[in-house]
């Protein structure tokens, strides 16, 4: 017999708050501990334009389970609270033959994710279009979504094929999309590497974008894909980060002075 596809409508969001308090402590002492012991430094550019719009949809291209965490991070503190990140349960639900202690550490992952980041689970067996009106109630009711339209981790560096449910939703609903390029953890914590590894991680805000009226998904989708890649290529936030640097530097020697 076939088992049934599991009821997400039951993982809701925000969870209670004393599980978001102890979560979100968690988290804060995890992604501090993380960069200080694996000796990851991270570089944040553009973040202040999601935090200037009332409400907005972020994606972002997909290399490693630490992406998650460290855009939500990357919201302002003030936003985190009514920001949802959209995971697949498939990934994280228990199955009936699994060991008890491995069943017991999903149930304790999906616990700390709906906690900590607000990960909203949907079901991806049913398709990419399958949940969306369930999406849209959280949208009208005020929240910001971060979506990773690839879906799963990319496994070359390079950026996958793009699902159309992010610029659908963008699109009937409204919303500003921002895009986020994320490097480096393709290098920290690839598919298949149990323990993070040094290296530089650089995450950038580009300018946000609104599907034109008569666009669809699919071309919506492509022009995101584009504003990605396009932020690979960005040097203006290497001239920014060099003036805050040389800044730094003459204010250091003023003090010295």
């Amino acid at each position: 017999m076939t088992p049934s596809r599991p009821d997400t409508s039951t993982f809701r969001i925000p969870m209670p708050f004393p599980s978001r308090l102890v979560a979100r402590a968690v988290l804060g002492f995890l992604h501090f501990a993380g960069r200080l012991v694996c000796r990851v430094p991270i570089r944040r550019f553009g973040f202040d334009r999601a935090a200037s719009l009332p409400q907005s949809i972020m994606v972002a291209n997909h290399h490693s389970l630490i992406d998650t965490p460290c855009l939500f991070m990357s919201v302002a503190r003030g936003r985190r609270n009514r920001t949802a990140t959209v995971g697949g349960l498939d990934y994280f639900e228990a199955r009936p033959g699994q060991p008890w202690y491995e069943r017991g550490f999903r149930h304790g992952v999906v616990w700390f994710i709906r906690s900590a980041m607000n990960v909203l689970l949907i079901d991806r067996v049913g398709g990419e279009y399958s949940e969306l009106d369930r999406i849209d109630a959280m949208i009208a009711r005020g929240w910001s979504l971060v979506i990773f339209p690839e879906a799963t981790r990319s496994r070359d560096g390079r950026i996958g094929r793009f699902r159309h449910g992010a610029a659908e939703l963008a699109r009937r609903n409204d919303l500003p999309v921002i895009p986020v390029r994320i490097d480096g953890t393709e290098r920290i914590l690839p598919p298949g590497v149990s323990w993070p590894r040094s290296a530089p991680l650089r995450m950038i805000a580009g300018e946000p974008l609104r599907a034109e009226p008569d666009e669809t998904a699919a071309a919506f989708t492509k022009r995101l894909i584009l504003a990605i890649e396009s932020l690979a290529e960005d040097r203006s936030v290497e001239s920014i980060d060099a003036a805050v640097g040389s800044r730094a530097a003459s204010l250091a020697a003023e003090r010295i002075g």
